[in-house]
């Protein structure tokens, strides 16, 4: 079984440099407002699809 915290970890990473990749690819987008609340709304969509996944991960190894 892996490390809570190094699963957590890595979630986090994943989250924030696939929120800032996502953001920094939206080029019409100009004001640094609608950037942050782009990156803050990516992060916690692809934090909540890494979390879908590994429960339903964790659902079919129990």
């Amino acid at each position: 079984m892996m490390n809570y915290a190094l699963i957590g970890s890595m979630m986090l990473i994943v989250a924030t440099c696939g929120g800032w990749l996502l953001v920094r690819n939206k080029h019409a987008v100009k004001s640094t407002q609608v950037k942050w609340a782009l990156f803050v709304l990516y992060f916690w969509v692809l934090n909540f699809v890494q979390l879908t996944i590994l429960a339903a991960v964790y659902q079919l190894m129990r």
